[in-house]
């Protein structure tokens, strides 16, 4: 679910962003797709992070960043 206000935890340390809408969570699969999108994001991020191409800049690796910046 996401709304005005978004909870992202990693099980030991918790961001929380206000750039939402509350609109978001008034409609169907909008929590659904901003999941995907965030895994989406995680799972190539520590591909490109190793290429030689980025220098390790996308997030280095660490999931919990990837998922506040996705």
């Amino acid at each position: 679910m996401t709304g005005p206000i978004d909870y992202i935890s990693d099980g030991v340390t918790v961001a929380s962003l206000s750039n939402g809408d509350e609109i978001l969570g008034k409609i169907t699969g909008s929590g659904c797709i901003v999941g995907s999108c965030i895994a989406s994001f995680c799972a190539v991020a520590p591909i490109l992070a190793a290429s030689e191409e980025s220098h390790g800049a996308l997030v280095n690796r660490d999931m919990f960043l990837g998922a506040i910046v996705g």
